[in-house]
């Protein structure tokens, strides 16, 4: 029986599944680079993103989204969550002291909810997708990928000659790494996707909490 959050992908050999990762990292990484600028590079920017999904389309099954919800209140799955909003909740308080905020929200208001779903969807397609593929091959160095793949993506967002400018890429990057690192370590440990959409859920839930709209480093 296949474990609670599990990607299903159509089989593929080892040649094809590097070259999936590749081109949906990349393409994800360049649609980061060009979405910053105004129109119309910020429609071209929607190419890049297409083909990605398309790559996806193509090597995910359908069965996958049910097998989402199956065995999902055992007892191990429930100390995994517990662990993931943890985590979330964590790096949320850090991340909210570190600029200055309150390390809770005082309330939560509409773009709260656009950001927990944009979160759920970078762990489908990194932690579910990427990393799922890569660890067909070998499950650390899927780690190390789709942590380096996402990691790359929120920061070409910065490295956009349009971005505004931000001082700290190497800081930013470090950090970054090092929390996707341990949201694919419990996803590895976990089989399932779904501490991983917890933790990023509940991270962006608290850091975003207070937003009337998005940040412009938000996709």
């Amino acid at each position: 029986m296949k474990r609670p959050g599990t990607i299903i992908t159509v089989p593929a050999t080892n040649w094809k599944i590097m070259t999936d990762a590749i081109l949906c990292s990349g393409c994800i990484i360049l649609f980061a680079y060009l979405v910053v600028f105004p129109f119309p590079t910020k429609a071209a920017a929607f190419i890049p993103l297409t083909i990605a999904a398309s790559v996806i389309s193509h090597r995910v099954s359908t069965d996958s989204f049910y097998l989402l919800w199956q065995d999902i209140f055992s007892a191990k799955m429930l100390v995994y969550y517990i662990i993931g909003f943890l985590m979330g909740t964590a790096g949320a308080m850090y991340y909210r002291g570190s600029f200055g905020m309150p390390v809770l929200p005082a309330t939560v208001r509409s773009f709260a909810g656009v950001a927990v779903c944009i979160g759920v969807m970078e762990e489908l397609v990194f932690r579910g997708f990427i990393q799922g593929q890569v660890s067909k091959l070998h499950p650390g160095f899927a780690i190390v990928f789709a942590a380096f793949a996402h990691t790359t993506y929120k920061v070409f967002l910065f490295l956009s000659p349009a971005a505004p400018e931000y001082h700290s890429i190497g800081l930013f990057y470090t950090w970054t790494f090092g929390a996707f690192i341990s949201i694919g370590l419990l996803r590895h440990y976990s089989k399932s996707i779904i501490p991983a959409i917890i933790v990023h859920a509940v991270f962006d839930l608290l850091v975003y909490a207070e937003n009337l709209q998005a940040p412009w480093w938000v996709w």
